[in-house]
Parts: C-alpha cells; sequence; structure tokens
C-alpha cells in the first residue's frame, strides 16, 4: 500500500511472496526507494510491515509517498561494529532511532563503533552525531540510552565453589 498527504487516494499494490521477502532482505524501515507502477513512479519511504503472528509471513507493507519539500517521520536503523573486538558484555537498547526530516536529510542507519569501549560505558541519543544534525528533530528523548557495556562475569569453577560451599559449613 502506497499512502500520502499529495496522493489522491491510497493506492493498493499486491506482491508475491517470493518478492516481498526478497525485498526485505535488501532494504529496512526507513529505506528510500522508488515504485514502478505502470507508467507511474513513486518516490516512497518503507514504513511498516506486518507480519502473521505464527507464521512470520509478510502480510502487509506501507509506503509513505514522499515529496522533496515535506517532512516525513523515519527511522534510522542502529547498527553496531566491532563486537567481536569488544570482549564486554553488549547490551543494545535501541534498534530504531525515530525522527522527522526533509527526504534530502533522511538517515538510514547510525553506526557505532564498540572497539576499545570499556565496561560501565554507555552511549545515550544525545551522542550521536544524527542528535547534533540541525536538520533532523529526533522524535524520542536526547537521554534515551541506546546501548550499555557491562563487564562479563565469569562462572567460577565448579571445584571452587564446591570448595567454598564446604567451607561455609
Amino acid at each position: 500500500m502506497i499512502y500520502g498527504r499529495n496522493l489522491k487516494e491510497t493506492i493498493l499494490i499486491q506482491i508475491p511472496l517470493i518478492d516481498a521477502n526478497r525485498f526485505l532482505k535488501e532494504v529496512s524501515r526507513g529505506s528510500v526507494l522508488t515504485i514502478d507502477i505502470g507508467e507511474e513512479k513513486y518516490n516512497v519511504l518503507f514504513k511498516e510491515i506486518t507480519r502473521e503472528p505464527v507464521s512470520q509471513q509478510v502480510e502487509h507493507i506501507e509506503f509513505h509517498h514522499i515529496v522533496a519539500n515535506e517532512t516525513v517521520n523515519s527511522v534510522a536503523n542502529v547498527v553496531l561494529i566491532n563486537r567481536e573486538k569488544n570482549e564486554n558484555l553488549i547490551q543494545q537498547h535501541i534498534e530504531e532511532i525515530t525522527y522527522n526530516a526533509l527526504p534530502r536529510h533522511f538517515v538510514q542507519k547510525v553506526v557505532i563503533d564498540l572497539e576499545g569501549m570499556n565496561a560501565g560505558s554507555s552511549v545515550k541519543l544525545e551522542d550521536l552525531d544524527i542528535a547534533k544534525n540541525e536538520d533532523i528533530r529526533l522524535t524520542m528523548p536526547e537521554d534515551t540510552i541506546i546501548l550499555t557495556i557491562a563487564e562479563k562475569v565469569k562462572a567460577a569453577p565448579e571445584e571452587e565453589q564446591e570448595e567454598e560451599q564446604e567451607q561455609d559449613s
């Protein structure tokens, strides 16, 4: 379905399931693309997907028709890199950052490099470049915690635990 204030009416489209699944492997919510329907081309923002609860098959996909001079609510995906270079426990609390902007200022992803980040540290929305971009209006609090890093707790070997239990007796 394609909807938007500048369309006379909502455009209903059907996409074969195999094509919808292929599409979803290549793009994510917040992606901008062009959909061709007959002779018409529509610049759209991939807004929403609904899946069948049990099978997780795609039921419904929504696209928002965008116009260059009209702000639109969108999302930027949070992408963590160098996870393998950080031995700590990474707890990601937010996977998408919601914002409002003109289409030319859309941000599809926000990358956070985990290399060198220490246990006890956290990343808030206000720490990211997207929060400092004057062309983007965030629609979530700037003090939102995106991720926290905690030290991995190593379990004591069973022998040490047994010795401790015997000493307590």
